[in-house]
């Protein structure tokens, strides 16, 4: 397995796109959503990520792409934007290999800690993140339900119910 930085004169384009797209799929797929990303919107969320100059670092492993992550540096803290793994690849050691440039790359940029924003029903993310050490809960967003939304699931944080979409 190799895990390379992607610049703006990067090759691999067309299969980052198709993982991006994977990953807006599965994120939509834990809000009970089908929201379809075109390839034209994938590339144009590489190109702004790029164009920040926002560190995106794929694995390749068996001449494919495997998964990827992408670092967002906003102000004082640094949020791991995207982190992905196919499923064919997942148990492999891949993500924690990802996982594990994303905290060396924050370190020679001189920042402390990695923040993760984490959908509540992803329990396969927070169980990886809880195995990297991450057991800090910082913040919880609370809002308003949007008219006409409907919410199917439930998550309790302490004693407290919450809809979740």
């Amino acid at each position: 397995m190799e895990l390379i930085k992607i610049t703006n004169n990067y090759e691999l384009k067309d299969e980052l796109v198709k993982l991006l797209i994977s990953f807006r799929d599965f994120l939509a797929g834990l809000k009970n959503k089908e929201d379809k990303m075109s390839i034209k919107e994938g590339i144009e969320e590489i190109d702004y990520y790029l164009d920040k100059n926002y560190p995106i670092y794929v694995a390749q492993k068996d001449n494919q792409l495997a998964g990827y992550f992408i670092l967002k540096y906003d102000d004082d803290a640094v949020w791991l934007e995207h982190f992905y793994v196919k499923k064919e690849f997942r148990k492999q050691g891949i993500g924690s290999a990802l996982f594990k440039k994303a905290e060396e790359e924050i370190e020679n940029q001189g920042y402390v800690n990695l923040y993760n924003w984490v959908h509540p029903n992803n329990h396969r993310m927070i169980n990886f993140l809880k195995k990297q050490g991450y057991d800090v809960l910082n913040m919880i967003e609370i809002r308003k339900k949007f008219k006409d939304e409907d919410l199917k699931s439930e998550v309790t944080v302490d004693d407290n119910k919450f809809k979740y979409n």
